[in-house]
């Protein structure tokens, strides 16, 4: 394992717990845990996760939910 500078994993841990789900207050790791254990549709991370199920019903999270699914699971932003 590599040494990160400090600075790198405190922008790291930023990244991770970022809020993806305002509403329910989801962060981002568990959405990238998700992706990565096999779901490959919005409706799938939404089911494992929780999220868009909030107060705006996934309208502030729904569009950063399918950039995550479209990085990291391969599939085609336009079949999300």
């Amino acid at each position: 394992m590599r040494n990160m500078d400090p600075e790198d994993i405190k922008v790291e841990w930023l990244l991770q717990n970022e809020k993806v789900c305002i509403c329910k207050g989801i962060p981002r790791k568990r959405f990238l845990e998700a992706i990565k254990n096999g779901a490959s549709s919005l409706q799938e991370v939404n089911r494992i996760v929780g999220s868009g199920s909030g107060e705006c019903k996934g309208e502030r999270c729904s569009a950063e939910i399918e950039r995550l699914l479209a990085l990291y699971s391969g599939a085609d932003p336009k079949q999300l």
